[in-house]
């Protein structure tokens, strides 16, 4: 059932996120081939890495805990480099531009799922008390906190530009404290004076490689993306 609910979420983040492009595309562009080409390009991007995700976690490749770290390198920095990538080069400012800001925050909501998920997790042995809100995952608090936030600081056309950036570095914070905690948990247990790592516990494969090479990359990108707007000041 938590497997179920793991890939309803992912599919339902990838839809939420191509279903905006589409929308933006019609906004932005006049030509249809114009049109045609984002949404092909969007729908290329999100099927090849879910599907890569998916196919590299069906075959076991996360299930190891050797190093190098193959999580990290092969999910968290491809994705971060594609993170950096949308937003340095360029050829996506139209996309920054088009999207309201509030948008961006209202989306964080999906992370009370996430976090419901994880508690899930926990319950079944396949995660440690620690990732969870019952441990030191505070993450949840972003996602609760996403629709008024987004009230707040976007009222009439004014941005509140201090609570936007305290919200997203809190938002930095507490994803980053998560990370530490699966990072060591999975190739450091010892650190928590643990001898096994949670990747044996099933974590590792498939469908739950999603949180690490999906859905906590979109999380990251869309608060860059909150910032990035929140400097451009466009409602």
């Amino acid at each position: 059932m938590l497997a179920i609910g793991f890939l309803i979420l992912t599919v339902a983040v990838a839809l939420a996120i191509y279903a905006g492009l589409w929308k933006l595309s019609s906004n932005a562009f006049e030509s249809t081939v114009q049109r045609k080409s984002v949404r092909i390009n969007a729908a290329a991007v999100l099927i090849l890495w879910l599907a890569y995700i998916g196919i590299l976690s069906v075959r076991g490749v996360f299930s190891s805990f050797s190093f190098p770290p193959r999580v990290p390198l092969l999910l968290v920095f491809p994705a971060f480099a594609f993170i950096v990538f949308f937003f340095r080069s360029g050829k996506f400012n139209w996309i920054v531009d088009q999207t309201p800001g509030r948008w961006v925050v209202y989306f964080q909501s999906f992370r009370i799922i996430v976090e419901l998920l994880l508690l899930g997790l926990f319950m079944n042995n396949m995660v440690p008390q620690e990732a969870t809100f019952d441990g030191y995952n505070f993450d949840v608090l972003i996602g609760l906190s996403a629709p008024f936030v987004g009230a707040l600081a976007f009222k009439g056309r004014k941005v509140n530009r201090p609570v936007l950036y305290i919200w997203n570095g809190a938002g930095f914070l507490t994803l980053s404290v998560v990370v530490f905690i699966f990072m060591t948990k999975a190739y450091f247990p010892s650190f928590w004076h643990q001898n096994e790592s949670i990747l044996n516990s099933g974590f590792g494969l498939f469908p739950y490689t999603y949180l690490a090479g999906f859905l906590m990359p979109v999380a990251v990108f869309m608060h860059v993306f909150s910032i990035v707007k929140t400097r451009k000041t466009i409602v």
